[in-house]
């Protein structure tokens, strides 16, 4: 009898020996980052936040590991969550893939899912068309931030004079330093 308690025991541990692998082998396209559950979908990278007891299931190009290179000014978030309004302004020589940075940015931000309530407006930083304002750095108001989506040497999101830039060494740069503000104000990221 002891023999063949002897040889369960063994097999039990063989077994859990076996099966250890899986348990110990983490999935890279789903983790916790900052107490937030970050989860790859196939179109991008999925994060949830909450207002309240309001789950807001949120959906980013980026995940947060792959921004972490990325600086932003610890003062934006208290800048843009103290405004009503947020002006996402891009060159109209840009291609539309650096639009989708300001898209995401008034997806996430703004009155639609209700999250932050704040009012976003698209523009650019010179004429355009008649459909569409300009806005600059020198726009930037008491009611009235600004975010300029713009190229530059190095990639990160700093305030210059109360203005907010997100610069992007590409144009998917720029997309990358949209997605690394948006985290900054869910609180995402630091």
């Amino acid at each position: 009898m002891e023999e063949r308690t002897l040889m369960i025991i063994i097999a039990v541990v063989l077994v859990l020996a076996a099966l250890s692998p899986l348990v110990i082998i983490k999935n890279p396209n789903k983790y916790d980052y900052n107490d937030f559950k970050i989860e790859k979908t196939s179109t991008g990278w999925m994060t949830w936040a909450y207002k309240g007891e309001q789950p807001y299931q949120l959906q980013l190009r980026h995940d947060p590991k792959t921004l972490e290179d990325i600086l932003v000014d610890s003062e934006i978030r208290e800048l843009v969550l103290s405004k009503p309004t947020l002006a996402t302004t891009v060159d109209p020589n840009l291609t539309s893939r650096a639009v989708l940075g300001a898209i995401d940015i008034a997806n996430i931000l703004g009155r639609r899912l209700g999250l932050y309530g704040i009012q976003v407006i698209g523009a650019t930083t010179e004429f355009a068309n008649n459909g569409t304002y300009v806005i600059n750095c020198s726009d930037v108001q008491e009611n009235l931030n600004v975010a300029v989506l713009k190229l530059g040497e190095e990639t990160k999101v700093y305030l210059e004079d109360s203005c907010i830039i997100l610069q992007g060494e590409t144009e998917e740069d720029i997309n990358r330093a949209a997605d690394r503000f948006i985290y900054h104000i869910l609180t995402v990221m630091p």
